[in-house]
C-alpha cells in the first residue's frame, strides 16, 4: 500500500501565492500541503529553510506575495515557482491610513473564534488590594527614583525575603516628556497589585527626588510606602541598612495577609511577543488569541500591545473595534508612530522586521505583523491605552508602545497587568520582576533548545497534532496555575528585565 506523503508546509488561507515550510526543504524534495480536502505538492528548486515561504506559481517583479489571504508587500525582483520568497526579494509598501478610517457608520467586523462555552471560569487565591484588582504575588518593592539609586535597590531587595527591585536606566538629564514617562512607568510599578509595599531609594539631585516620587505614590495607593535618599542618608551603607529595616517591617507585614479566592473576572493579562518567526503567526499567536477570547468570555480582561507591529496589519485589528472612535484611534496610532520616525528621518521598516525575525522566516513588516495581531484574538476591543496607562474599561484591551518587547512588558506591568504571557520563535529569556512572565512556543526548536526558559510547548499545532483551540485551552490552564502561585521560570530564575520608551534623547 502507499504511503500518503507527510505535510511539510502549510497555506494559511485558500487566496494565498505562497505556503510556509515547517520542515527544511532541499531542492528537488517534494513539498506537500494541504488546500481544503485536497493534498497538494511541488518541487523546490532551490533549498528552502525552514519557517521559510515558498512560491506556488510563477510571480513577476511587482507582484505581491499573499499569507493568511492579505499581502505582505511586492517582490523587487521576479520569483518563480518553487524558489524562495524571502526579505531580500519582497519589500514592504507603505501603508494608506487615510483610506483606512471609518466613518461613523462602522460596526465591529471581526469574525468570532467559539471560543470556550463549555469551559466554566476559574477562580484563583490572589492577595486583595483596597485599590483595584487583586495581587497573584505579594512582594516588597525596592525601587530606585533613577540609574544611581539601583544598585542599593538591588543589595536590599537581597537581604529581605519577599523582596524585589528593578534595575532603572533613566530618573535624570532628562526632557519633560521622557520624565513624565519615567514617573508613570515608576507609580504604575508601585500600583501594581502585586505589590504589597514599597522602599524607594533615590539619590537626591535626580529629576523627581525619593520624597517627591513617595507622595505621588501615596496620592495613589494605600499601600505602606517608605523613602530613603543617598545624599541626605550620608552615603549607600547608612541608606541600605535603614531600607533594609523599612522593607523588613513590610514584608513582616505583608507576611501576614492571608490568600482569598477571587474570581477569573480579576485579572488583568498582558500579551507580548518577541523573537518572532514563522511559527509565531502560525500557532503560537493564534493559540494565544484563542486564551485571550476565553478569558474575556470569563470577564477577564487582556491586553496587547507593540503598536509598531500592527503596521500592515492595522485594517484587520481595526475591524475589532467596539466603536467608530476605535477604529480610528488604531489607525491613527499606527499613522502617527510612523510619522513620529519620519520627523527624525527613520523609516520604521528599516528595524522592522528584526535581522533574528528575517532568520526565523519573516520577511516585511506587514508579515510581522499579520502574525503578531493574531495573540490578540477576536474579542471587541473597548480601549486603546497610552503606555503604562491604567485600563479604564474591561474586556479586550489595546495599549500604544514601542516595538520593543521589554519596554512594552514595562509598560504593561505599570498599568496594572498580574499575568503576562509572551509568546516567542527564536527564544528569550525575558521575566519582569512584579509580574510572572509565562512563555511559550509553537517553534520545537526553540523549546528542545530552550526549555529551561520556555514554560510551555505549543508546537503540536505545527506537527498538526493539536488543533489551536485545544491548545488554547491549555493555557487557560497555565495562567490559572500561574495566578495560583506556580512560578514561571523566569520568575523562578529571578529575571527582570526593564526598559522605559523615551521621546526624545538625553540632555
Amino acid at each position: 500500500m502507499k504511503m500518503e506523503q507527510s505535510i511539510n508546509a502549510l497555506l494559511m488561507d485558500e487566496h494565498d501565492n505562497v505556503v510556509t515550510c515547517v520542515k527544511e526543504v532541499k531542492r528537488g524534495q517534494s513539498v506537500a500541503y494541504q488546500d481544503g480536502a485536497a493534498l497538494r505538492t511541488l518541487v523546490a528548486e532551490e533549498d528552502i529553510p525552514y519557517c521559510h515561504k515558498i512560491a506556488l506559481e510563477d510571480l513577476a517583479e511587482g507582484a505581491e506575495i499573499f499569507k493568511y489571504g492579505e499581502s505582505l508587500g511586492k517582490l523587487v525582483a521576479p520569483v518563480k515557482k518553487g524558489h524562495w520568497v524571502n526579505d531580500q526579494n519582497l519589500k514592504s509598501v507603505p501603508r494608506d491610513y487615510e483610506s483606512e478610517l471609518a466613518g461613523d457608520d462602522f460596526v465591529m467586523q471581526a469574525k468570532q473564534s467559539a471560543g470556550a462555552p463549555d469551559l466554566a471560569p476559574f477562580s484563583f487565591w490572589g492577595y486583595r488590594r483596597a485599590e483595584g484588582r487583586p495581587g497573584v504575588r505579594n512582594h516588597i518593592l525596592i525601587l530606585p527614583t533613577c540609574a544611581c539609586g539601583s544598585e542599593c535597590c538591588r543589595i536590599v531587595a537581597s537581604q529581605v525575603r519577599g523582596a524585589v527591585n528593578i534595575v532603572f536606566n533613566t530618573g535624570c538629564s532628562d526632557v519633560a516628556a521622557n520624565t513624565a514617562m519615567s514617573q508613570k512607568v515608576l507609580t504604575g510599578f508601585a500600583c501594581n497589585p502585586n505589590v504589597y509595599g514599597v522602599v524607594i531609594i533615590g539619590l537626591g539631585c535626580e529629576t523627581v527626588p525619593h520624597a517627591a516620587l513617595r507622595e505621588k505614590i501615596q496620592k495613589m495607593t494605600s499601600k505602606p510606602v517608605a523613602s530613603f535618599g543617598i545624599q541626605e542618608e550620608g552615603g549607600t551603607l547608612k541608606t541600605i541598612e535603614k531600607a533594609v529595616r523599612a522593607a523588613r517591617d513590610m514584608a513582616q507585614q505583608a507576611g501576614m495577609q492571608q490568600k482569598e479566592l477571587f474570581p477569573a473576572s480579576e485579572l488583568l493579562l498582558g500579551i507580548e511577543c518577541g523573537g518572532s518567526d514563522a511559527t509565531s503567526g502560525i500557532a503560537c499567536n493564534p493559540a494565544v488569541g484563542e486564551l485571550s477570547d476565553i478569558l474575556v468570555d470569563m470577564g477577564a480582561s487582556a491586553m496587547m500591545s507593540e503598536s509598531i507591529e500592527w503596521i500592515g496589519g492595522e485594517h484587520i485589528l481595526a475591524k475589532r473595534a467596539a466603536t467608530p472612535e476605535i477604529q480610528r484611534q488604531i489607525i491613527r496610532v499606527c499613522e502617527a508612530y510612523e510619522a513620529h520616525l519620519g520627523a527624525a528621518g527613520q523609516d520604521c521598516r528599516a528595524g522592522q522586521p528584526t535581522p533574528g525575525n528575517k532568520a526565523g522566516g519573516l520577511s516585511t513588516l506587514d508579515e510581522k505583523s499579520l502574525g503578531c495581531i493574531r495573540k490578540g484574538g477576536t474579542r471587541p476591543i473597548v480601549e486603546v491605552l497610552e503606555q503604562a496607562a491604567r485600563p479604564t474599561k474591561r474586556g479586550a484591551l489595546v495599549m500604544d508602545t514601542a516595538g520593543y518587547d521589554i519596554s512594552s512588558v514595562t509598560s504593561m506591568a505599570a498599568a496594572g497587568c498580574q499575568v503576562i504571557i509572551f509568546t516567542t520563535g527564536r527564544g528569550t529569556p525575558t521575566g519582569n520582576a512584579i509580574v510572572p512572565v509565562c512563555k511559550v512556543t509553537a517553534n520545537e526548536r526553540t523549546y528542545r533548545c530552550m526549555e529551561d526558559n520556555m514554560d510551555a510547548d505549543l508546537s503540536p499545532i505545527v506537527r498538526g497534532e493539536k488543533s489551536v483551540p485545544e491548545m488554547g485551552r491549555a493555557l487557560v490552564k497555565e495562567i490559572e496555575s500561574i495566578a495560583n502561585g506556580r512560578l514561571t521560570k523566569a520568575e523562578a530564575f529571578g529575571f527582570s528585565d526593564i526598559a522605559v520608551d523615551h521621546v526624545c534623547r538625553y540632555v
